[in-house]
């Protein structure tokens, strides 16, 4: 994994050439489809761009939104386990998808500045923790940069990967109801064989300034454990701290953040 892998829409390439500029100057790879090589088959270039990256931006914007190409390109990085960072370029709804992750907003007024210290120093460090090897079991939580208002530190219900394939991504539970699995239909996707196609549940069962969830099996395969303990059937509610094991391999860690 050596590469930036950058998505967007052709409507967008005048930011899109600033930011690999700007991304370059700082000494780290950018990869976007302009380097398609002609008579090459670029699905499989697209694809495999995608696998070698350690992240990969998109460049939200009304086009990009409605792009089906964008959209594969996201969907592939998540189904990969790659991480993914919207970039908020103008002010879009984001894809229900990809509402649970960090991102960073370059909307506004440029006049007074694009965040691009926050960013490059975020991406420096996800780059250095996709090259350093880590112990089966080991908690991995640098310390990265906020990124817009999905930050750590922000109030809400937040899901923490302590192991699988996705170490450190982090998503705010936002919705009533949350599904994870390794279909792409679900909320969160989770590449990983332990995992099923549709593996748990999280419902909102208490609301207020910060809500809480309760978590279900949904018949997964390999089980799913808080706190050690398998939950069998029926639902339990969730507390700040737990530790949700999906299979043998996929550690999170559920985290209550009161402002």
């Amino acid at each position: 994994m050596s590469h930036v892998f950058v998505s967007y829409s052709r409507k967008d390439v005048e930011f899109v050439e600033m930011l690999r500029q700007r991304l370059r100057d700082a000494d780290l790879d950018v990869w976007t489809d302009s380097g398609v090589r002609p008579g090459n088959d670029w699905r499989t270039e697209i694809d495999d761009a995608i696998r070698n990256a350690f992240v990969v931006l998109i460049v939200v914007t009304p086009a990009a939104r409605v792009s089906e190409y964008v959209a594969y390109e996201w969907a592939f990085a998540l189904g990969a386990g790659i991480k993914v960072i919207p970039m908020i370029v103008e002010a879009t709804p984001l894809h229900p998808r990809l509402e649970f992750l960090q991102h960073v907003v370059f909307s506004g007024d440029p006049d007074k500045g694009y965040p691009w210290e926050k960013l490059i120093e975020g991406l420096q460090q996800i780059k250095q923790d996709t090259h350093s090897p880590t112990m089966p079991g080991h908690n991995k939580m640098p310390g990265l940069p906020d990124f817009g208002t999905a930050r750590l530190n922000a109030p809400g219900v937040w899901l923490i990967t302590q192991r699988g394939p996705q170490p450190d991504q982090r998503w705010n539970l936002n919705k009533e109801m949350v599904t994870i699995g390794r279909e792409i239909t679900n909320d969160i996707v989770i590449n990983d064989q332990q995992v099923s196609r549709r593996h748990v549940r999280f419902v909102r069962i208490t609301r207020g300034i910060v809500p809480n969830f309760s978590i279900e099996d949904l018949g997964s395969s390999n089980g799913t454990f808080v706190n050690q303990e398998r939950l069998v059937q029926g639902t339990k509610a969730l507390k700040d701290g737990d530790v949700i094991q999906l299979g043998d391999t996929v550690v999170l860690s559920y985290k209550l953040i009161i402002e």
